[in-house]
């Protein structure tokens, strides 16, 4: 079994199941975790990494995802998108519905959400993830309230959560990131888009069990990603560990 860790979902055609399905099947990956897509056209995403352009709406289509997930219960699972500008009583009772809906996991998007890690609503989601023993995932910015250290300070407070950084972080090889990962018990890395010399040297310093494949569909392909872990100079345990192991015990599969 392969599992992609990562993939974002709507009903646009560049995003549909349909299309991610057909991409699963073409590079042998039999199941993927869903985050909403739709927030930002990711086909424009410098633009809005630089500023020049807001987020299409800051509400997570997270029943899009739920409707998906129970259409294809045997390829599926989905993380929920939550908004901390919503504020504690709406955030964690959306990531309790969440919770009770099936979801198996956090999704926060900093570039859409402009939060900050220590935040208060931040932090008692982590909180609520630790009763449920799901992951927290999200990226990092370069923005000192969205950064890598923030993000450690987060983990710091909260041992009992498990957090996953998206992308292994920021830039072409983001050593904050894996250190941290090597250091802290409860930081994962998810590999989509980051290159191999990266996922690499994430592995000899942090270990494969902290560690896992996702493709970031539609901007990247599952079949792209996954031959990155493939072609690794790692042993074929270590691969599967990466490509299913440590996501399925995230997931508490």
């Amino acid at each position: 079994m392969i599992i992609d860790g990562h993939a974002h979902i709507s009903r646009e055609a560049h995003s549909s199941p349909e299309l991610l399905l057909a991409d699963m099947e073409a590079a042998g990956v039999s199941r993927a975790v869903l985050v909403p897509g739709g927030m930002l056209d990711v086909r424009r995403m410098t633009r809005f990494i630089t500023g020049q352009e807001r987020p299409i709406t800051t509400i997570p289509p997270n029943d899009v995802v739920l409707e998906i997930m129970r259409e294809h219960p045997d390829r599926f699972y989905g993380f929920c998108c939550i908004n901390p500008g919503d504020g504690s009583e709406a955030a964690l009772a959306a990531l309790d519905e969440a919770h009770n809906n099936g979801f198996k996991g956090l999704k926060m998007s900093p570039l859409v959400h402009q939060f900050a890690f220590t935040g208060k609503v931040s932090q008692e989601l982590a909180a609520l993830c630790a009763d449920f023993n799901i992951p927290y995932y999200t990226h990092v910015l370069f923005n000192p309230n969205v950064s890598t250290a923030a993000l450690g300070e987060l983990a710091k407070s909260f041992p009992k959560t498990n957090f996953v950084i998206g992308h292994m972080g920021v830039g072409p090889l983001d050593i904050d990131t894996i250190e941290l990962a090597a250091s802290r018990d409860n930081i994962y890395l998810e590999t989509s888009t980051a290159n191999p010399l990266a996922i690499m040297t994430a592995i000899q310093q942090a270990g494969p069990d902290k560690i896992f494949y996702g493709s970031e569909f539609p901007l990247s392909d599952p079949y792209v990603e996954k031959v990155k872990i493939e072609r690794l100079r790692i042993s074929d345990e270590d691969k599967e560990t990466v490509l299913y192991r440590t996501i399925s015990r995230l997931l508490g599969l």
